[in-house]
């Protein structure tokens, strides 16, 4: 069966991953761009020029095909790209495409004149009067005896109008004017300035309040009448507005005074508000839990004050269980936010039944766009039972209280589907803090993931999971539900369900101290419309110590999957190759789940 199995992944894997090559090579309109020969250049490397064309040398992942008017904007686009590094005079001279029309095979060869290259012999500006030049000049990133691009004189202007706009000059008009003296191979810049007038924020007028209260909006509003208009301010304000969640759309803008003041500019709000209840049902399938579905409901503005209440149940063949929740945005009028969660939950593991109910309370605040802290408080009471371990733990019934913190830095794109961006979370819980008994211990934990590019529809991923875990007494008195595990579908794919790491004899996990688990690359490649595939290499384990730590015993895995994207999220198929199964374990384990691995 596993032979079948492995012939199925192989042969699975081996079609989609080269299934589209063939279908194109099928089509014999089509050419691919087989070498892309570049002469003359000597600032710019050839993978860098590359890098600026459509046109480019086909590779195992990525085949390109050569299309004339595609390639016509390549080449006026080389030269752009020259000229925006300050290589005005940069110029193709000559090309060329050979094309073998037997093999359906293009060959392509440029020549590109580069020049020299121009610098700034110097910045001015002229026309200010509200603002002086050392403000107006510390804004413009440009020097005298830089190299000239037309990109840092956008950025400059761009900058030049913001600051205006946040000075509250929303009209004022910044013009660059380049002289540039071919000879000399020199350009001078002056930036015009058109002031304008200078306004204040007015009256704030707010339509489309249906159910939320007015203070709720704006508490996120960052300007106020009277103050002078803050263009950044009013941006930020509209995203803060957004990311409530309470409103389908947000706009602001300034508008003329209702009183006729020319000096002053009213500001209005248009809103259009969401539905306050939501009423979702979810269902899937995983190897681990099999079929499970989801209900959850949620009134989102509760009194009109932004404030969540929810209830959700979940059910598997696994895990049964109920969860209340609520949100208070802003705490006693704090820019704090409390979450208070209430649950009971029935869970079989490989090594024991988990009967256990109780709460959490976490106070946290977004330090900034990007960065959040939390403090949570957790209280639990389990019941342990079903214990299949060769030696049974010391208490069957614990009570856990903890408190821990989290900080996170988190640049993804997208949470459920990330694309590019990193995400770190370092966190520290101390259990048992003001009580006595099994239930002390310090967590500490660090998760990082890192997402980039690998050409138009190729994904790189890699993360990191280190935790480690000091107890009070032997390792025997932490609670089973506490410990650490790895293996199955989200980490070291090719073995059984939380079986890498310590087993007792009957092959039942032990739990550890210590836990590593390098997801060390995912390659995620988009195949055909919703469908896509994946390669990945894993290492990793669970030690019962921390001083047993060994780099011997890194168990490592490597495999394919494919992916789906469905209406109901990512389905994901991944077969995991064990290259060193050791007694008892298997050469590979094929798991179904939603969602990315990381």
């Amino acid at each position: 069966m596993k032979t079948v199995w492995r012939t199925i992944i192989y042969g699975l894997c081996i079609s989609l991953f080269f299934g589209a090559d063939i279908a194109y090579s099928a089509q014999k309109k089509k050419i691919k761009i087989k070498s892309v020969t570049i002469e003359g250049n000597h600032v710019f490397s050839d993978r860098r020029l590359e890098k600026v064309m459509v046109s480019r040398s086909s590779s195992f992942l990525n085949p390109a095909y050569y299309y004339p008017e595609i390639f016509d904007d390549d080449l006026k686009n080389l030269e752009l790209f020259y000229h925006q590094q300050g290589y005005l005079d940069a110029r193709i001279t000559d090309h060329q495409v050979i094309i073998d029309e037997a093999r359906r095979h293009a060959h392509i060869r440029m020549e590109i004149y580069e020049g020299e290259i121009t610098h700034v012999e110097g910045v001015s500006v002229l026309g200010n009067s509200g603002l002086n030049d050392d403000i107006l000049l510390r804004k413009i990133n440009v020097r005298s005896g830089d190299v000239f691009k037309r990109s840092n004189i956008e950025d400059a202007t761009l900058a030049l109008a913001t600051l205006y706009a946040d000075s509250g000059y929303i009209d004022a008009d910044v013009k660059p004017d380049v002289r540039i003296d071919s000879e000399t191979q020199r350009a001078l810049i002056d930036f015009n300035i058109q002031e304008k007038q200078q306004f204040r924020v007015g009256e704030i007028h707010i339509n489309g309040l249906g159910k939320t209260k007015s203070n709720v909006l704006m508490r996120e509003l960052k300007i106020r009448s009277g103050e002078i208009i803050n263009y950044t301010l009013i941006r930020e304000s509209q995203y803060n507005m957004y990311t409530t969640g309470l409103f389908q759309s947000v706009y602001i803008r300034p508008e003329p005074s209702a009183g006729g003041d020319s000096t002053i500019k009213d500001i209005r709000i248009d809103l259009r508000e969401n539905m306050n209840g939501e009423f979702n049902v979810a269902l899937g399938y995983g190897s681990i839990d099999r079929a499970r579905g989801k209900v959850e409901v949620y009134n989102n503005n509760v009194g009109g004050k932004a404030r969540k209440l929810g209830l959700a149940g979940k059910m598997s063949f696994i895990t049964r269980s109920l969860e209340g929740s609520f949100t208070e945005p802003r705490t006693i009028g704090t820019s704090w936010r409390t979450d208070v969660n209430t649950f009971i939950e029935l869970q079989e593991e490989p090594g024991y039944n988990l009967n256990r109910n109780g709460g959490k309370v976490a106070i946290g605040r977004t330090i900034s766009k990007n960065e959040t802290m939390t403090l949570a408080y957790r209280q639990e009471y389990t019941k342990i039972s079903n214990i299949k371990l060769s030696v049974v733990p010391k208490e069957k019934d614990v009570n856990i209280r903890s408190l821990k913190l989290s900080l996170v830095r988190d640049f993804r794109d997208n949470l459920f589907n990330t694309t590019k961006g990193m995400y770190a979370e370092l966190s520290t819980e101390v259990g048992g803090f003001y009580s006595s008994g099994v239930d002390r211990f310090v967590r500490s934990d660090f998760r990082l993931k890192y997402f980039g590019h690998l050409g138009k529809s190729t994904v790189v991923g890699s993360a990191l999971d280190v935790g480690w875990m000091e107890a009070g007494s032997q390792f025997q008195s932490i609670p089973l539900q506490e410990r650490y595990y790895a293996g199955g579908p989200n980490s070291l794919r090719a073995f059984d369900y939380q079986k890498v790491g310590p087993l007792d004899e009957k092959r039942v996990p032990l739990g550890g101290r210590l836990k590593v688990v390098f997801n060390i690359i995912e390659v995620r490649h988009s195949l055909y419309k919703r469908i896509g595939g994946a390669l990945f290499a894993e290492a990793g384990n669970i030690w019962m110590n921390p001083g047993d730590f060994s780099l011997s015993d890194i168990r490592t895995a490597a495999g394919a999957g494919l992916r789906l994207n469905t209406p109901l999220g990512l389905a994901r198929l991944d077969y995991g190759f064990n290259p060193d199964p050791r007694k008892g374990e298997p050469s590979g384990k094929l798991y179904f789940s939603m969602g990315q691995a990381f």
